[in-house]
């Protein structure tokens, strides 16, 4: 059955936005937190295509004995050998083994990298063959010990003090988000008429593969969720989302935002996901869209339905396209129904 014509700019009236903390760019240097305190770093040159200047990617856990994961790889690349490191021309306890792991304290790297001009990664042979980026590094570095809470403590990496690490507070916990009972109902399906209105809905034109047009899964008793494929772009292409009840109606579905939609697409965006899936296992909705082919930039996120909204359970993002490897997005967002897990 066709939806009212008002339902649409209904649905973006009502959008709910997650309070996902701000991410932050100093130069070189891409910064963010999430809602754990868990903080990350991307840094890169800008328009740069060869692999004379590398990238580091930083990880810290919010908790107070949280020891940084350091890595670090050629721009659009992979290491290939191992490298020592040179801190303005001198030769410094660090490292990066062969997957790209930094071999020495990280903690004392990172400090140095803040304070340096110029840090260089050098081949067992003695050859100069990349740069790390420091411009930026001491402000994006400062800017996750304030949002760590660990500024003015032994912890920190640029904003170090006197306070012991007892001083820095517990990562706060994971929210939940309530779902309705699982139905072993078989889904509501979609009449090829649904179809074309739902893709006119999301102004969507071109081809899109038989198999991909439009598939529906089981939310609840009385809900289930359609994904109709929109168009297809040269990598990746989006879908409108919507939920149909039990009579077959179907409504542009409601989506929580991880951040707030420019005015002018927020109309009809809001219920178009990029690369969409739906897994019944852990009942998440997900969205994984590259910023470019390479993926060295991008979004991903994941939703659970709570009954009448999709709720944000997790979102990565970075938005600067500079070479970082595939997929390497920082954690904004995290909850219950979809943790980071251990190993991240």
């Amino acid at each position: 059955m066709l939806l009212a014509p008002l339902l649409a700019a209904a649905s973006a009236a009502l959008l709910p936005l997650a309070p996902v903390p701000p991410a932050a760019q100093f130069k070189d240097w891409s910064v963010a937190c999430d809602n754990t305190r868990r903080c990350e770093a991307v840094a890169a040159v800008e328009a740069d295509e060869t692999g004379d200047n590398w990238v580091i990617h930083v990880v810290r856990g919010g908790a107070a004995d949280a020891v940084p994961v350091v890595e670090a790889t050629p721009i659009f690349g992979d290491p290939v050998v191992a490298v020592r490191v040179l801190v303005d021309g001198k030769a410094a306890p660090f490292g990066f083994d062969a997957e790209g792991l930094l071999t020495g304290d990280p903690a004392a790297f990172l400090a140095a990298l803040a304070r340096a001009r110029k840090v260089q990664v050098v081949a067992q042979g003695g050859a100069v063959i990349g740069t790390l980026p420091t411009s930026g590094a001491s402000a994006g570095l400062r800017w996750i010990d304030d949002r760590q809470r660990r500024a003015g403590t032994v912890t920190a990496i640029v904003a170090r003090g006197r306070a012991p690490a007892s001083a820095v507070p517990a990562i706060p916990p994971l929210p939940r988000i309530a779902q309705p009972p699982v139905s072993a109902a078989p889904p509501r399906i979609l009449t090829p008429t649904d179809v074309t209105a739902i893709r006119a809905l999301g102004d969507c034109d071109g081809d899109v593969p038989p198999e991909t047009v439009a598939n529906t899964y089981r939310l609840d008793a009385a809900h289930t969720l359609g994904i109709v494929g929109c168009y297809l772009g040269a990598y990746q292409g989006p879908s409108v989302i919507v939920v149909i009840d039990e009579a077959g109606r179907w409504t542009p579905a409601v989506i929580e935002q991880a951040e707030p939609l420019p005015e002018e697409i927020e109309g009809y965006w809001s219920f178009l996901l990029t690369s969409a899936s739906y897994d019944p296992e852990s009942r998440l909705l997900g969205e994984w869209a590259k910023g470019r082919g390479l993926a060295d930039c991008g979004r991903s996120a994941t939703w659970a339905w709570d009954g009448s909204v999709f709720r944000l359970a997790s979102f990565a993002a970075l938005d600067e396209c500079r070479g970082a490897p595939p997929g390497t997005w920082m954690s904004r967002w995290q909850t219950v129904n979809d943790p980071l897990d251990e190993a991240d």
